[in-house]
This record gives structure tokens, sequence and C-alpha cells, in this order.
């Protein structure tokens, strides 16, 4: 069966799904009058297509007017992460380095422009950035974002950076030169280490698997928080990740 062309797309069903990624990826709920600027839709328009997605649970509207996803779009993709057989694989061999190095363990994947964080190991004690499936983070401000960046198509990179610098604006100049500065190391080392540009006390190495059964782009990264960098200590945990993660693609048939 053949894929059908975007624009044959019927033009409300292009806008609905347009809407569920634009309320997807704010870090809050969105009002109609931001939901219908930024997509330049009428504001009838966006009603219209806004209250039919939350008749069927898709959307769902707070007291303040503000929208956000509903329970049925939630359900699609928690059930999505659920099913990812990657976890499984991956998740003894995540609590194994965790233990070994005193450090958490995330896996996550490229999303839009986010990283969606789905699996964690993590010991006693132990302070982590995302402690929640389905948790987002900012691919250009994360060792997992900048490593899933490196490891993917040139044709989605080039478009995904794009979306970025547009996004950042001014912030750019200095989010590229550490996306570039991260991509020497991933070329030099397989992995890269990136201090203080999500939250000024993270720290985070992060290498990316390419899914030998070419199922996509996935990280891995441990990470420190709450204290001051420690680079070696990530330095020195980069090579075990790397060999945690050629154990993954191996039993995935790598």
């Amino acid at each position: 069966m053949t894929t059908p062309d975007a624009d044959t797309v019927p033009t409300a069903v292009r806008k609905s799904f347009q809407i569920l990624e634009a309320v997807a990826a704010a870090p809050r709920p969105l009002s109609g009058q931001a939901l219908a600027e930024r997509l330049g839709l009428t504001r009838s328009t966006l009603s219209r297509l806004a209250l039919s997605l939350a008749a069927m649970g898709y959307l769902e509207r707070l007291e303040r007017g503000g929208w956000q996803l509903g329970p049925a779009a939630l359900r699609l993709g928690l059930s999505r992460l659920a099913h990812l057989d990657i976890r499984s694989v991956a998740a003894p061999l995540m609590r194994a380095l965790s233990e070994a190095i005193d450090l958490p363990v995330d896996l996550a994947m490229p999303v839009g422009d986010e990283m969606l964080h789905f699996e964690l190991a993590q010991m006693a004690g132990q302070v982590v950035v995302a402690s929640e499936m389905g948790a987002r983070l900012p691919i250009a401000r994360t060792a997992l974002g900048h490593a899933a960046l490196f490891a993917m198509e040139r044709r989605q990179q080039a478009e995904t950076l794009e979306r970025l610098r547009q996004r950042a604006g001014a912030a750019w100049p200095a989010e590229q030169a550490a996306v570039r500065y991260s991509f020497a190391q991933l070329e030099r080392q397989g992995f890269c280490i990136v201090i203080g540009q999500l939250r000024p006390d993270v720290a985070a190495v992060g290498a990316p698997l390419i899914d030998p059964r070419g199922q996509g782009v996935f990280s891995f990264s441990c990470s420190t928080i709450g204290a001051a960098a420690e680079e070696g200590r990530l330095e020195a945990a980069g090579p075990r990740l790397l060999e945690m993660i050629r154990q993954v693609a191996a039993r995935l048939g790598g």
C-alpha cells in the first residue's frame, strides 16, 4: 500500500494534527488565541477543530481557557512507549551500569524538536532530571538531544536544526556552538559531555543508538545533578556507556 502524499491529506485532518502537535510541544497550556496565531488559523477555525478534538478526548480545555492534551492523546503516547521493546532489552543493562558507576542512566528518543524520556535506571539516593515516562527534554540543550541529532539521517538532522534555529532566535549562536562541539566529541570518541546547558547544576554524558532493525534513533545518558560539574567522572563513564549501548544493539539484532 502506498503512502499518501501530504498534499492529499484533507485540510481539516492536517490542521487538527497541527493543533495537537503545537499543544504537545508547548511547556504549558495554550490559549485559543495563541494557537490560532501560531498556526495561522482564524479563531473560528481553531475553535471548531479544537472543540471536535476535545469531544473525542484528544484535547482538554481548562477552566482558565487554555488547551492541553486530553486523556485519549496521552493514552496513545504512553501505549506507544509501553510497547517499545527496546525498553525491556535495555532496562537490565541500564540498571547494571547505574549500579556500577553510581549515576542514573536515561533512555530517550527524538520526537519533533524534543527528546521523549521513556526509561530510567536509578539507584537509591541518585537525583534525576526526568523521572516520569513521557517527560520531554530540549534537544538543543541536553546530551541526549545532541547525541540523537548526531545520529539522525542527514536530511532529518538538517530539518531539525533549522526548526531549532527558528525557535531559539537570538540564543541560537550559543546553542549551535554547543551542538557543534558535541558533534566533534561524538565523532572523536563516540559520546559527548554537556555541562550547564539545561540547568547550571546539570551535567551529562550521552551517546546514540541507531536501532539495527531500522526503527529509529535513541539516546542514552548518565547525569550528575546538584553539585559542581564532574567532567572527569563523566569522561570515565563514557566508555562504559558505549559498551552498554553495544550490548543493547547486539540483543536487538545488531
